[in-house]
């Protein structure tokens, strides 16, 4: 029944008191009695905590290591610079010796004659084509120096005597450290290093390689390595002989052997870089100068 109103009052928009009861608990929050739960998230253990400071430690190593590595390209880099720029220098003192000499040629040629015959203009024409040569670079200093014209140096005339029987594919007429010196002279000329004391170096382990990559002496022992070495030293008296045994530092000598430090300085080949560009110079002049007379 409908609060103070009787049954026949109400109609079917009449709230019942079964309706309204639902009503006024519809509005009462119901208390929420479970408790509120935080979920923290838990510390890593010491074994995770191990293993990232491990890895983390192997990546700073890694890079470590590759900064090592950098570094030494780096210095190889610089290093085979210089080495180029020390044969430049080289080869640049031989090219101006020849184009001054040369040029000389046509100067006195100019002054003495009025009539050049066919012979003479051969002769002044290979002088012409070899400057050319040097200029472009198309000459090796190593050829001009142990030319067939040049022998001033008993190195000179052992190293000719190979190359001919090589020409005529035929044996060495040397034989033990005196072939094996003639290979270690062209690797001084070519790859000898200049030092701040204004000397040119040629250490051991240059030969050593000359030896094996051109002579064909597979893993030479130190032994071999230092007596072809020593022979060479002998072999460049500058007067044309042969130092006699145990000379091989002798100062009368182009190139000297040093023979380093036991746990240090390894043993080498020495000279003094002026005297030795002077040489070079001096040679270059007389294979063009002689190479000119063959022409005529």
């Amino acid at each position: 029944m409908l609060i103070g109103l009787s049954s026949d009052d109400g109609d079917e928009n009449t709230v019942s008191n079964d309706d309204a009861a639902t009503a006024i608990r519809a509005d009462v929050a119901v208390p929420n009695t479970s408790s509120t739960a935080t979920t923290e998230q838990e510390a890593p253990s010491r074994e995770a905590m191990w293993t990232q400071i491990q890895r983390q430690t192997e990546q700073i190593e890694s890079l470590h290591q590759r900064v090592k590595t950098l570094e030494q390209e780096r210095e190889n880099t610089e290093k085979d610079l210089a080495d180029a720029q020390d044969r430049a220098n080289r080869s640049e003192a031989v090219a101006d010796a020849a184009i001054v000499h040369t040029r000389q040629l046509w100067m006195l040629s100019d002054a003495l004659e009025t009539r050049v015959d066919n012979a003479t203009t051969r002769v002044f024409e290979n002088h012409e084509q070899r400057l050319q040569d040097i200029e472009h670079d198309r000459v090796d200093v190593s050829d001009l120096i142990n030319s067939d014209v040049t022998h001033d140096l008993e190195i000179q005339r052992k190293t000719a005597a190979r190359l001919a029987a090589e020409r005529e594919d035929t044996d060495s007429p040397l034989s033990g450290n005196k072939h094996r010196m003639t290979f270690l002279w062209r690797e001084f000329i070519e790859s000898a290093q200049k030092t701040k004391g204004g000397k040119l170096e040629l250490d051991s382990a240059a030969c050593r390689r000359r030896l094996e990559n051109r002579a064909g002496i597979h893993n030479p022992n130190t032994n071999t390595v230092q007596r072809s070495m020593k022979m060479l030293a002998r072999h460049t008296r500058q007067d044309g002989s042969v130092n006699g045994s145990g000379k091989w530092d002798d100062q009368d000598n182009l190139v000297r052997f040093d023979p380093g430090e036991r746990g240090g300085q390894a043993a080498r080949l020495v000279a003094d870089a002026d005297e030795f560009r002077e040489f070079a110079a001096e040679q270059s002049r007389s294979a063009l100068e002689q190479g000119g007379e063959e022409a005529r």
